[in-house]
């Protein structure tokens, strides 16, 4: 209920004040026919602007009484109220509908095609089919020239529109008077000041008729412009159409220079008006959202200070030439040097010259790849010589204009990360007990050793060794003393063998060895001093002393043979020998 009360309200409130404007036109037009001053069409224009789409039907309807009372009244009488209610309501309903229609209900003066939609629907589609319907009007029942009173229509119209709706909007939205109430005291003195000067400048250009100095009033306009924006282009150009409009009227100002009547010329300052609002408003729309744009940025880069000030990560900027141009508080604690101390070097200096390269492929990769982000992990020193692992996502810094400028990193300290990486990979590499290689590191070295044989090298060999008696010694000294006969034959093998050779612990108390490129002869005689040392090697287990012997079968890696072919070659060998005995070693056949 409310609701519609209000509709209702707007619509009379609509309906009087466009009665109004519109029985001031009809009284000050002297020349008969149609006028060439529109200024109640722009304000409904405004109102339908400025308010929902619901309330529209409420706005008509209130324009169509207000046209029809002031028509009947002060125009053409009761006969022509309705038509030319139709004509100038169905005109401002178009343009509101082409508002809409072209998607330029808002911010229409903030780029050259929203400026273009909006001079063609308010200032050519709309006046011209007003224009049409309302010379009908007058030509059939008063039997004036179509042509003329059309041309009158339309030009009055649409330059009433061009140039009083952009500034009735920002009035009926509430734009001017949040600026007026959001301002300083310095800042209301200021626009004072400057909407004073251009009503000043504005006087003195129309209070004579001696010189075209229509340009004048331009400069303190645009001042006005740049110094309070949207609202002040508004109050600037009423200031403008007001102390203009009424010099003209008197027959006053720079209009005189092009002749004609009354209606000519105020034609010209309806002209000069929208000229002068098209240049200005666009300026001005500009500035604001370039103000906006620099308070979003200065905001961004508080938000980004205070993250980068109190991160544990560093930030980093660097420019297309490589040199540090910023860097966080947070490089203090992390490397040891203040962000005073590297700003101007090159970033690759701290970087450890291993990993140099990949870091200046990731800053190129950045560079080309602007949408992209680049992870890379690399080493540095920091102060105190210890050698740290870091991880560095960056991104490319772009200009207005699209340009590299640079490139932003965030830097992550992951030395403990890699720690345990280096842990985790060395436990999913090495048996747990021994410390040896475990049997998925043997297998993968074997089956690398067997590619080199198919290509032609010298593969190697392997040996299988099995520890004699090993559930014996479970039995009877426990298995306690089993793990340690294990520990021991690892420890040993690892002083016999040589640097290169793979000893790993296969499974239970079997070990495996891989010597890379070796010849069977001498990979014979490491496996028998590795038994023979093994042999004298006395373990006291309590009172007790365990005694150790191992066999070994020792096979050539062929390159025509499987790693499964050749493991099992090596396995019956050791068959073999402890068939024969134990404590010896055998070839494989």
């Amino acid at each position: 209920m409310a609701t519609g009360i209000t509709r209702q309200r707007i619509g009379w409130v609509t309906a009087l004040l466009y009665f109004l404007l519109s029985s001031a036109t009809i009284l000050s037009n002297h020349q008969g026919g149609l006028s060439s001053i529109a200024p109640a069409t722009p304000f409904v224009l405004a109102v339908l602007i400025a308010r929902p789409r619901r309330d529209w039907r409420s706005i008509l309807i209130g324009a169509a009484i207000g046209s029809m009372a002031a028509t009947s009244l002060f125009g053409f009488g009761w006969a022509s109220a309705v038509p030319m209610a139709i004509a100038k309501v169905g005109e401002v309903g178009m343009a509101a509908w082409l508002f809409r229609k072209l998607r330029v209900r808002r911010g229409y003066f903030g780029s050259l095609d929203r400026i273009a939609r909006f001079v063609a629907a308010v200032g050519i589609v709309a006046p011209a089919l007003g224009a049409t319907a309302a010379a009908s009007v007058v030509a059939v029942r008063f039997g004036l020239p179509f042509e003329r009173q059309w041309r009158i229509w339309f030009v009055g119209h649409s330059l009433s529109m061009i140039t009083m709706t952009p500034v009735l909007s920002l009035m009926l939205t509430g734009a001017v008077g949040r600026m007026w109430r959001s301002a300083s005291r310095q800042q209301r003195i200021e626009g004072a000041v400057l909407l004073t000067a251009t009503a000043a400048v504005t006087a003195a250009v129309f209070a004579q008729n001696d010189r075209p100095l229509l340009f004048l009033p331009v400069l303190p306009v645009m001042l006005t412009t740049f110094r309070l924006g949207l609202p002040g282009a508004a109050a600037a150009a009423i200031v403008l159409a007001l102390v203009g409009g009424y010099a003209t009227a008197q027959g006053m100002g720079p209009t005189t220079f092009i002749g004609g009547d009354l209606q000519s010329r105020m034609e010209f300052l309806q002209f000069y008006l929208a000229c002068t609002v098209l240049t200005t408003f666009p300026v001005a729309a500009d500035l604001s959202r370039r103000q906006a744009l620099y308070r979003r940025l200065r905001e961004s880069e508080a938000r980004y200070r205070l993250l980068a000030d109190h991160s544990t990560d560093i930030v980093l900027g660097i420019d297309t030439g490589g040199r540090i141009t910023y860097l966080s508080p947070s490089i203090e604690q992390i490397v040891g040097r203040s962000p005073a101390q590297l700003q101007g070097r090159r970033a690759l200096e701290m970087v450890h010259p291993v990993d140099r390269d990949l870091v200046l492929v990731a800053h190129r990769d950045a560079v080309t790849d602007v949408q992209g982000t680049q992870i890379v992990e690399y080493r540095a020193r920091v102060t105190s010589g210890a050698l740290r692992w870091f991880e560095s996502h960056t991104r490319a810094v772009q200009d207005d204009v699209g340009r590299v400028t640079g490139t932003v990193s965030m830097i992550r300290d992951v030395s403990h990360r890699k720690t345990l990486e280096a842990e985790l990979s060395r436990a999913a590499s090495t048996d747990p007990l021994t410390g040896l290689a475990n049997r998925r590191v043997f297998d993968a070295a074997l089956a690398q050793r067997i590619d080199v044989a198919a290509l032609g090298g010298i593969a190697g060999c392997v040996a299988v060794f099995d520890i004699d008696h090993f559930k014996a010694v479970n039995d009877r000294h426990g298995h306690d003393a089993g793990d340690h006969v294990l520990q021991a034959f690892a420890r040993i093998a690892r002083g016999v063998m040589r640097d290169g050779d793979v000893v790993a612990r296969l499974g239970g108390e079997e070990f495996g060895v891989l010597f890379p490129g070796t010849g069977i002869e001498q990979a014979q005689a490491l496996c028998e001093r590795l038994r023979t040392t093994l042999s004298a090697t006395k373990l006291r287990r309590g009172s007790s002393i365990v005694e150790l012997t191992v066999s070994a079968g020792i096979a050539t890696i062929d390159g025509m043979a499987s790693a499964v072919a050749v493991l099992r070659a090596a396995d019956q060998a050791l068959y073999g020998a402890k068939a024969e005995g134990r404590d010896r070693l055998q070839l494989a056949a």
